[in-house]
């Protein structure tokens, strides 16, 4: 027992160094750890945030016995995995990508302790110390995907048993009653909490990586296909029981049970293939007899000056990030070609009342215009988000055109379409269908990152970059195009949508 307590010498100083790097990348990347901890706070999706860091240091210390013996060294692998890590997130604070910069700064953490601990340590905590990533709360890309497998699943199979239903996007109608999928429906939860529960219980019962990673793979796929068996399940509840079930809350309830069992039948079966030495080291000890104790001296002789060019490795780049951006001066206004467009054919008009506008958080600078061509009225919205504070980004999943739980409007469509801008430039745009009880319209949006137009949220983040980099102050606009479709006559919205964004932006 004292034994197991008692700190070897040659483990002082490498966890100096851990405590060491870890305070160091914490406070150089406070803001984005900040950021990090306040998504744990408020989604219960990530709310297993807060335990991913003590169950690491608990699969650890559960085997010290193994890793006591171990000789601990500087790495310089380690240290270039920082830099690697810290020109990540360096580049995604230059173009405002959360969630890379949230994966670099853990990134950074890991090359820390490789740099402090050496290779070898490393290796015998791989699952440990990789379990950190999921410190990063990611997924939400996934959710409309996700929320569009749902609704298709949970249609066929209701098609599949016979019954009639209707349906437009992610709103489906049986004879009983209304259904739609949101995004409490998408299944992200339990997706999450599957590949964290499943990837602990694959490290504690299997030694083989192979039956490691078919189960952590399993965790990730089952929850899938459970999510959509479960919403299936809660629309035949509630259809069968007049909407008396299964229709309000209650149906969390039993997502959370139906979730319950299917983890709990994953574990079931997965433990049919336990390995018995599951708990014991993976391989030996790094012991070389007495000569590496009396060696320990000039094991450590330049430690703690690597180490401080570990930190000064770390500590670098927010500084580099404040003056590439002190270099440049975002373009915060509409220009006036936009704002007051000229165009053959088109002249403007008084707001038409449709009752419905784009609206997105983190705008700086706007401008709405109507313009008719003497048939149709069509509206164009230009969004410069300046220099995008976070949650208000050009590029960001909440830039909604409708929230699912509007009072009034609804999307029924929302694909992305064919654009040919010139003779020898064409490209793609996001094409929506937005519904009230009144009116539909065809809304079109793309961005456009100084004289270049996409709807690709991928292509427009590296056009941010490299327009960044090279210090050009254009504009970076959201542009939205909307028209009323009457009689449902989609292909003339379009037609002069299309028209209008040609003439425009060009």
């Amino acid at each position: 027992m004292l034994k197991a307590l008692r700190l070897p010498d040659h483990w002082r100083k490498p966890l100096l160094g851990v405590v060491l790097v870890t305070l160091v990348s914490v406070a150089a990347f406070f803001e984005t750890w900040a950021a990090i901890v306040a998504i744990w706070s408020r989604s219960d999706t990530f709310t297993h945030g807060f335990l991913v860091a003590p169950v690491s240091l608990w699969l650890i210390w559960s085997r010290r016995e193994h890793y006591r013996d171990l000789r601990p060294a500087f790495s310089v692998l380690g240290l270039l995995f920082i830099i690697v890590s810290g020109f990540g997130w360096l580049i995604a604070d230059l173009v405002h990508v959360a969630v890379i910069q949230q994966w670099a700064v853990v990134g950074v953490l890991v090359g820390g302790f490789w740099a402090a601990l050496g290779s070898h340590v490393i290796a015998q905590m791989l699952f440990p110390i990789v379990f950190l990533f999921l410190m990063v709360p990611f997924g939400e890309a996934f959710i409309p995907p996700l929320m569009e497998y749902t609704a298709t699943f949970v249609v066929t199979l209701i098609r599949l048993t016979g019954m009639s239903v209707y349906r437009e996007g992610l709103f489906f109608t049986l004879t009983s009653g209304n259904w739609s999928v949101v995004e409490g429906c998408s299944g992200l939860r339990y997706l999450i909490s599957s590949l964290t529960l499943g990837s602990v219980y694959a490290y504690l019962n299997y030694s083989s990586y192979k039956k490691r990673t078919i189960f952590i793979t399993l965790s990730f796929l089952v929850p899938i296909l459970a999510n959509g068996l479960r919403a299936y399940l809660i629309v035949m509840i509630g259809h069968f029981s007049n909407m008396k079930l299964a229709a309000g809350v209650d149906h969390i309830v039993y997502g959370w049970v139906f979730f319950g069992m299917v983890m709990f039948a994953l574990f079931y079966f997965g433990s049919f293939w336990h390995d018995k030495d599951a708990g014991a080291a993976a391989s030996t000890p790094d012991l070389a007899g007495d000569s590496n104790l009396a060696d320990a001296a000039t094991i450590y002789k330049h430690y703690w000056p690597a180490l401080t060019i570990t930190a000064l490795c770390v500590f670098i780049w927010p500084f580099v990030s404040h003056g590439l951006s002190a270099l440049q001066a975002a373009h915060v206004e509409v220009p006036e070609r936009f704002s007051r467009p000229s165009l053959p054919d088109w002249q403007p008009v008084a707001a038409p009342d449709w009752g419905w506008e784009p609206n997105f958080k983190g705008v700086v600078a706007d401008a709405k215009v109507y313009l008719s061509d003497g048939q149709t009225i069509v509206g164009m919205y230009f969004a410069n988000f300046g220099d995008e504070t976070q949650g208000g980004e050009l590029v960001n999943s909440q830039n909604y055109l409708v929230p699912q739980k509007h009072p009034i409007w609804r999307m029924l469509h929302d694909d992305v379409i064919a654009m040919q801008w010139a003779a020898d430039k064409s490209g793609d745009i996001e094409e929506a269908v937005l519904n009230s009880k009144h009116r539909s319209l065809l809304v079109e949006r793309w961005y456009r990152v100084g004289d270049k137009n996409t709807a690709n949220a991928y292509l427009a983040k590296w056009w941010q970059l490299l327009k960044r980099l090279s210090g050009d102050a254009s504009a970076e606009l959201l542009v939205v195009l909307y028209t009323e479709a009457p009689a449902g006559d989609y292909d003339l919205a379009r037609q002069k949508l299309k028209q209008l964004a040609v003439a425009c932006c060009h």
